[in-house]
């Protein structure tokens, strides 16, 4: 029998490196999409302590795209470069470091590039030198080899331009095969690639808005530009707007496991309804959409993650106007488990608890009640001429359905005579511009908070009356009143039951009929209220 021989536990030790190939291929696949990848760049810059980043997007007669960042920070030695080159690189002297894991500028930029190029000049030695990552290269070596090149003119160029003949740095990404679809024309590409650039600049002026604000002293400022144009800030709570509201204001202050303290700002802003802000342009810029409301949580004072409720709401039409700062720093990285892309955060339970059930019920309340009340106010503009179709076809047909007679005797008082005999009732009497006519009237709204309710318009015509501020006409009226087939049919049933009740009125049943309005309406009010709510339209220029 052979049998093995024991040996210490050192010496079982084996040293084993990853394969370059799988290695470089499935970091590829770590989650970035273009504009995460394009910010983890920047955040190398700003962490380098640009004040100026350029960003240039090519693209070549044959569709071939290649991206240049160029910054005037404080580059990089030859030692410097192949830090920041290898895949997990040594950490930052400075914690507060937008760069934090040392894998950004690798796996970011090799997620939409085979070939990642970083130039680079420090103050130190003045020599502009150039380190590459070739995956292919890789692939074909099986080995970590960065390759050691010489900078293009064009390359030279570029990094001039930003850095002048002082310090910075120019990533370059080329080979490109993961950022637009393989397009039969180049026309197709290009539209592709506009449509890329234009949600990047987007993303670059809501993610460093208090780098790019020169008025925002909260961090230091930085011009960055794409394709020559200078990023201008996106401010997502519209804070030059006079109706901009501040509803919660919050310094909470958490216990570290380690002993120490930290805290973290929460503040609430309602913004304004479409109809309040300043200018039309300021309107549009505002993006008042379902999907941008939520929290925007900042490290550092560069956003990491925006528009969501944290699993904490759900994302409702009436919470629209309501979107949350949520600020940290650097301190609170471990107890937040802030991710690799740092693109989100986890709170522990009690930190969730707090906020949802202390701090977020009251901005919630008055957010809603500023839409409610706006959204009110948009069904009756638009509800104004909705039922014109309704008291036409209503008032040439009224004849023939009505089994009751009003006599107007006062105010608001009329002699009722039906089936059941002649009484004397009180019931409201509306006057109209356009006599005769109407017989659908739309109001603000009606007591106890009824639907409908019979009423009397100038000289005894039968007509109803509709509660715009009732859910059911917002969420069922609303989004159909342009339709004219649907609100006919809808009135005709209203107008009905209006008349049904005056035609079988007698002094006995007048509270039963008031009853039977208030309990049908607290009923439907119920059985709608998890419907959407009505999305406000946009206003027309």
């Amino acid at each position: 029998m052979i049998t093995t021989p024991k040996t210490s536990e050192n010496e079982t030790d084996l040293l084993l490196p990853p394969d370059p190939e799988r290695v470089v291929e499935g970091l590829r696949d770590t989650g970035y999409n273009f504009n995460t990848a394009m910010a983890d760049i920047i955040d190398n810059s700003i962490a380098a302590y640009a004040t100026k980043i350029d960003i240039t997007i090519n693209q070549d007669p044959l569709g071939e795209v290649t991206v240049y960042i160029a910054d005037n920070g404080i580059g990089m030695d030859y030692e410097g470069l192949q830090n920041a080159m290898r895949y997990g690189s040594k950490q930052r002297s400075d914690p507060s470091s937008l760069g934090k894991f040392g894998l950004g500028l690798k796996t970011g930029s090799t997620a939409f590039c085979r070939c990642l190029s970083v130039i680079s000049r420090s103050d130190s030695d003045n020599t502009l030198r150039k380190v590459q990552w070739d995956l292919d290269y890789i692939a074909k070596t099986n080995a970590w080899k960065l390759k050691k090149l010489t900078p293009s003119e064009d390359e030279i160029e570029l990094f001039n331009d930003t850095a002048g003949a002082g310090s910075g740095t120019l990533v370059v990404w080329e080979t490109i095969d993961r950022l637009l679809k393989n397009y039969v024309n180049i026309g197709s590409a290009r539209t592709a690639l506009n449509k890329l650039l234009q949600s990047l600049r987007f993303h670059i002026s809501m993610v460093y808005q208090r780098f790019l604000d020169t008025n925002d002293e909260r961090a230091r400022n930085v011009v960055i530009t794409l394709n020559g144009t200078q990023v201008m800030p996106w401010d997502p709570f519209c804070l030059s707007e006079k109706d901009t509201e501040l509803l919660a204001d919050e310094i909470v202050d958490v216990d570290m496991p380690n002993g120490t303290s930290s805290s973290f700002t929460v503040r609430a802003y309602m913004i304004p309804r479409r109809e309040n802000f300043s200018t039309v342009q300021a309107r549009d810029e505002a993006r008042i959409t379902n999907d941008m409301q939520g929290f925007y949580i900042y490290r550092e004072n560069r956003l990491i993650h925006e528009c969501d409720w944290l699993g904490m709401f759900s994302k409702e039409p009436h919470f629209s106007l309501l979107r949350v700062e949520f600020s940290f720093d650097h301190t609170l990285d471990d107890l937040f488990n802030v991710d690799i892309k740092k693109s989100r955060i986890l709170l522990n339970e009690d930190l969730y608890k707090h906020i949802k059930e202390e701090i977020m019920p009251s901005p919630r309340r008055a957010a809603e009640e500023r839409y409610r009340k706006g959204t009110v106010k948009e069904v009756v503009q638009k509800g104004r001429d909705a039922h014109e179709a309704s008291n036409k076809n209503i008032d040439e047909k009224a004849s023939a359905v009505e089994e009751s007679k009003v006599t107007v005797t006062g105010d608001n008082k009329v002699k009722l005579e039906n089936k059941n005999g002649t009484f004397n009732h009180e019931i409201v009497i509306r006057n109209s511009a356009k006599a005769g006519q109407y017989r659908v009237i739309p109001v603000d709204t009606l007591d106890d908070g009824q639907l409908w309710n019979p009423c009397i318009v100038d000289g005894g015509k039968h007509a109803v009356e509709l509660n715009q501020s009732h859910p059911y006409y917002q969420k069922i009226y609303y989004p159909i009143l342009s339709q004219n087939v649907m609100v006919t049919g809808m009135d005709a049933l209203l107008w009905a039951l209006a008349e049904a009740e005056l035609s079988t009125f007698n002094s006995e049943t007048k509270e039963q009929f008031e009853d039977m309005r208030i309990i049908v309406s607290r009923c439907l009010k119920k059985l709608i209220a998890d419907l959407p709510d009505p999305e406000p339209e946009d206003d027309e220029e």
